[in-house]
């Protein structure tokens, strides 16, 4: 059986039923991409508000859920052998579900080698830990400290407004672990916990 060539005729035809199908699917993603929104229950997530227009406030059966507040406790401790002294800029803060909240960390090497190190983060209850949003923090990377120095480095976070309404209170704890500065792997999980 021989392959028969297309005609010049059939291939335009073959193209201009493409592009056709190409344009209708473009023209569509919208009203689909709304319809997928709503069957879903995502709220018009991919939609930007209008210019003017606030993003409606979510609410529950509590309550307006934004207005909620939610004490954050730091805690901290150092691997052994390792001479940092460390502790957050405030051992406790109010935070606002949605809002973002800064403060930092200052970290002392009492030592007099250089260390290097890296800072594990676990959050309790745990239901409350997937609702918590870590924005920029220290432990996503290895820290050194230099004899005898002192660094203070930021910590940047926000509650999601799906935060449990049954958590008023939620601990943030580090442990620093040391490393070898050669070893860029990642932190095994035994060391976590």
């Amino acid at each position: 059986m021989k392959f028969q060539k297309p005609s010049n005729a059939g291939l335009a035809l073959i193209l201009l039923a493409l592009v056709s199908l190409m344009f209708s699917f473009a023209y569509a993603n919208v009203p689909l991409f709304k319809l997928f929104c709503a069957r879903f229950g995502l709220n018009d997530a991919g939609k930007a508000s209008g210019r003017g227009e606030m993003a409606p406030l979510m609410s529950s059966a509590a309550g307006n859920v934004l207005a909620r507040s939610v004490n954050v406790k730091f805690m901290g401790v150092s691997g052994t052998g390792l001479p940092v002294r460390f502790g957050p800029s405030e051992p406790q803060v109010t935070a606002k579900i949605g809002k973002p909240i800064h403060l930092s960390y200052t970290f002392t090497n009492m030592g007099d080698d250089s260390v290097f190190f890296r800072a594990v983060h676990s959050i309790t209850p745990m239901s409350a830990a997937r609702e918590f949003q870590l924005i920029q923090c220290f432990c996503f990377e290895d820290q050194s400290l230099a004899p005898r120095e002192t660094r203070v480095l930021p910590v940047y976070f926000a509650l999601s407004p799906r935060f449990p309404t049954n958590v008023n209170e939620i601990v943030l704890n580090y442990s620093l672990f040391p490393r070898d500065p050669k070893d860029r792997s990642p932190v095994a999980a035994k060391e976590v916990n």
